[in-house]
């Protein structure tokens, strides 16, 4: 007799496959109220995993998303979290037209500002909506519906506004390990030990360039020579800087 064709019962492994697949780009994690990353609490409003940024094997990553988004509470600026194609972390913070490094390239920031999260800033540009939405560097509220775990809290540049001016780091720098890097790690780097930044470092970095950006915004009625400064900013932005021209993209690989 030929073999039936129909397919077999009492099995369901098949079927459940087909509705969870598991390549899938990019998948949402529950939001809770709170998150403790590093020394700072935070209200997170969109917590990814990043399938294909995932680091393989153990390590500090295992546990970790690969993309977290939030108001800092401090300063209503927004705030990005987001891995690298060599399984690294990067930090980003947006702020609006008003603030007085809007548009500066990451290079020409004075260095007598002090700003210089994790070896210093290297990423400058508008809103990146370019791309899958997981990887854009930009707010979640810009995010694909499907994407999008809650509405920001703020309609302003620098907590909503499509056109917000983010800077960001990356945690590739010397001494630093690339999870997905071996080549670079053996090969194109330096000697010596290296050490992973986990997420609760590169928050605390987030936080700590957000607060430096806010106390030069909060001194911007005075650049102009009206008011005073009262957050003890190291240099007074006298004159519009020459790199003061917004950009349309930034360097880190999307």
């Amino acid at each position: 007799m030929p073999k039936s064709t129909k397919p077999r019962r009492g099995r369901a492994s098949s079927t459940c496959r087909s509705l969870v697949p598991s390549n899938r780009p990019s998948t949402a994690i529950a939001l809770p109220q709170r998150l403790t990353l590093g020394d700072h609490e935070i209200h997170p409003e969109q917590i990814l995993n990043i399938s294909e940024r995932r680091p393989y094997g153990e390590g500090p990553w295992k546990d970790e998303p690969d993309r977290v988004a939030w108001t800092d509470a401090a300063t209503g600026y927004a705030c990005l979290i987001l891995r690298q194609k060599d399984g690294t972390l990067a930090g980003y913070v947006a702020i609006g037209s008003s603030h007085p490094l809007w548009g500066y390239e990451h290079d020409a920031i004075p260095p007598e500002l002090g700003i210089r999260p994790h070896e210093g800033i290297d990423y400058a540009a508008l809103c990146n909506q370019n791309g899958p939405p997981a990887l854009q560097i930009c707010h979640v509220r810009h995010v694909t519906r499907v994407q999008q775990s809650a509405p920001m809290a703020s309609d302003s540049d620098a907590a909503g506004s499509p056109d917000a001016w983010w800077f960001g780091f990356t945690c590739d720098k010397d001494g630093d390990l690339l999870p997905k890097g071996n080549f670079r790690n053996d090969k194109n780097r330096e000697v010596g030990p290296r050490v992973y930044r986990d997420i609760g470092y590169v928050a605390d970095q987030v936080v700590h360039l957000a607060d430096k950006l806010w106390a030069l915004d909060d001194q911007a009625p005075g650049i102009d020579g009206e008011g005073a400064p009262d957050r003890g900013v190291p240099l007074t932005l006298h004159s519009k800087s020459k790199a003061l021209l917004p950009r349309k993209g930034g360097s880190h690989e999307a």
